[in-house]
């Protein structure tokens, strides 16, 4: 079962930003270390191609791989409401 921002804003609202943050700054980790030394293999000495290729394939990956499992995975975290002193 896929649950995607739009699923996941209608069961629990908006998530915090800071867990928002931090599920991209885990998302970029590895496609931001192991893409570019790959990339440049393949366009060697075509700068402005390697990093248009490089920031397109982190673009692609995260918003149709890497963000959705993370969603999926971290869901019941991203719901999570802070508990309120009565």
């Amino acid at each position: 079962m896929h649950i995607g921002t739009k699923e996941l804003n209608q069961q629990c609202g908006q998530p915090r930003r800071y867990k928002q943050a931090l599920l991209a700054f885990v998302g970029l980790l590895a496609p931001v270390y192991y893409i570019p030394p790959a990339l440049s293999s393949v366009f060697i000495g075509a700068r402005l191609l390697t990093v248009s290729a490089v920031v397109a394939s982190i673009v692609v990956l995260m918003t149709y791989v890497i963000m959705p499992a993370l969603t999926y995975l971290t869901a019941s975290w991203l719901c999570e409401q802070p508990s309120r002193k009565s």
